[in-house]
Order: C-alpha cells, then sequence, then structure tokens
C-alpha cells in the first residue's frame, strides 16, 4: 500500500473519531449530565388490608 494511501486513512479515522468523540461530550445540554428527577410517583401504592 502506497503511504500516501495510508495517511489518508489515518486521517479519515482521526477526523471520524474527533467528531464522535466531540458529539458525545455534548450530548447534555447543559453539561451537568444525567441528573437524578426523582421517583415517577409521589403517592405511595395502595396496600392490601386483611378483614
Amino acid at each position: 500500500m502506497p503511504v500516501r494511501t495510508i495517511r489518508v486513512r489515518l486521517l479519515a479515522v482521526s477526523a471520524t473519531a474527533a467528531v464522535l468523540a466531540a458529539l458525545l461530550l455534548t450530548g447534555c445540554k447543559d453539561g451537568m449530565g444525567v441528573r437524578d428527577e426523582g421517583p415517577s410517583g409521589t403517592t405511595p401504592a395502595p396496600t392490601a388490608t386483611a378483614r
């Protein structure tokens, strides 16, 4: 393989990796990452009572 072809492929792979890294690192709007928003419901589940 000619040296030029290897350099072009290496440049293409490096550019692709840089773009993917930028997209992955800027996935959150505020840069704070994933946050816990609490439980899905605030009302406790009803319990069965024996009669």
